[in-house]
């Protein structure tokens, strides 16, 4: 029984940090994404999305080092009093569906003007990765 549920529990430890991994790499595609559409003067990629979806990964990337290095850093029982709290909940709710929106209307805008210099699996990335930020 014992065995079972600690197999169940790395099971689930290993599906979590393959999906914080994605998304992380994911929100650094991003960022490169952007820049390059910047670096080869893509005019129909140009709008304000733009620049929040880039505004939004590095925030995204650097609050995930901050988060692990809190939690290296600081005792237990605060870290999950923390984390189980309101006001954090709240800001990560905001946050996920701030930028999955943002995403999503980026993302359908390029489609939607067939902005052939924009074309990139990235750009199918954010589509399907507003898809799931959105439903959550």
């Amino acid at each position: 029984m014992r065995a079972g549920i600690l197999f169940l529990f790395l099971i689930l430890l290993i599906l979590y940090f393959a999906v914080l991994g994605g998304m992380l790499y994911l929100s650094y595609r991003y960022i490169k994404y952007v820049n390059d559409l910047e670096k080869n003067k893509c005019e129909c990629s140009k709008d304000t999305k733009r620049d929040m979806i880039k505004n939004f990964s590095y925030i995204i990337l650097i609050s995930w080092l901050l988060f692990i290095l809190a939690v290296l850093i600081t005792p237990t029982g605060k870290m999950i009093k923390l984390v189980s709290g309101n006001l954090f909940t709240i800001l990560q709710i905001l946050i996920v569906a701030g930028y999955g929106a943002v995403l999503f209307l980026y993302s359908k805008k390029l489609i939607d003007e067939s902005c052939k210099c924009s074309e990139s699996w990235v750009r199918d990335a954010m589509q399907y990765q507003s898809y799931v930020y959105i439903f959550f």
